[in-house]
């Protein structure tokens, strides 16, 4: 077994959501993991990879304003996650072209994946928008 920090994959369900990860760099999490700065985190929209990002910090839920706590709380998150890199995949990836490919794809949202091959899926694209 390695030694390396795993990597995680995140399911972005709406557009709305995937627009404030792009935008603000944040999103907002309900399932645990164990989210540390430098984190690698792989982002999936229905059935493809569409980009990746770093951790820079975790705000936990009392550490937000009452707007986001509040908001937290009525969507069943428990954290916040910002970004200090983020990279939009052109085009995107198709999961099962992908070491992902066998996972279940309703279980894809918070799964864990080796550092290595979270970067092989990186490598894989063909150009890359670094926001």
């Amino acid at each position: 077994m390695s030694d390396e920090a795993p990597s995680y994959i995140l399911r972005i369900q709406k557009d709305e959501l995937e627009r404030q990860l792009f935008s603000l760099r944040t999103f907002y999490v309900g399932v645990r993991r164990d989210w540390s700065n430098g984190t690698l985190v792989l982002f999936v929209r229905k059935d493809a990879f569409i980009g990746s990002g770093v951790i820079e910090r975790i705000i936990a839920i009392d550490g937000l304003e009452d707007w986001e706590r509040k908001l937290c709380l009525e969507n069943n998150w428990y954290c916040k996650i910002v970004f200090s890199k983020l990279t939009r995949f052109q085009p995107i990836m198709s999961v099962k072209d992908t070491s992902a490919a066998g996972l279940n794809p309703s279980v894809l949202h918070g799964a864990s994946i080796s550092r290595s091959d979270a970067l092989k899926v990186e490598r894989m694209i063909p150009a890359r928008i670094i926001i």
